[in-house]
């Protein structure tokens, strides 16, 4: 390991392009197999994976990420308040379709002020004090303004069909 260290980064580059086409190469050569092991092989890799066959079909559909929340926080409030509002946004699908950042600027003097964002679109925005107590009640205030704002976003998105604008571009 120690060696790898001491290799310049272009051989390391070059070592890792190789692995890596080395590797595609290698997924799409045709099995050598017989017909019936190899259906007894994808069986046991959808059965292996907790979707099932599930899974495959939304790989193929789309190459964006999804149903991901970024915590940005950085007090204790801003962290129980993160808390709070993702347990409760399990429970919706549009919230959990989204990929949402949950961003925190310390105040010294007003406390944090905490705001929840998709991209560059400003879903929710708050100021919470250092008392932690609150921060229950307002990220169950927060779920349900975001769960607003997604649902509308996705009906004039629904509605508005222009080629020339892409999805972020609508608002």
């Amino acid at each position: 390991m120690y060696l790898l260290y001491q290799l310049p980064r272009s051989v390391l580059l070059t070592f890792v392009v190789y692995f890596a086409l080395l590797t595609s190469v290698l997924a799409n050569e045709p099995s050598s197999l017989p017909a019936s092991e190899q259906e007894e092989v994808d069986a046991i890799n959808q059965l292996s994976s907790p979707d099932g066959p599930e899974i495959q079909s939304r790989q193929s559909g789309s190459s964006e990420l999804t149903g991901v929340m970024v915590d940005r926080t950085v007090t204790m409030a801003g962290k129980t308040f993160y808390r709070a509002f993702s347990q409760r946004a399990m429970d919706s699908l549009l919230i959990g379709n989204a990929t949402i950042t949950i961003q925190e600027r310390p105040d010294a003097r007003w406390g944090s002020q905490v705001a929840i964002m998709e991209g560059n679109r400003m879903y929710f925005r708050t100021q919470l004090s250092p008392r932690i107590s609150e921060a229950d009640r307002i990220a169950g205030e927060a779920v349900q303004v975001v769960e607003e704002a997604l649902l509308q976003q996705q009906l004039a998105s629904a509605l508005i069909s222009d080629k020339d604008l892409g999805k972020e571009e609508l608002f």
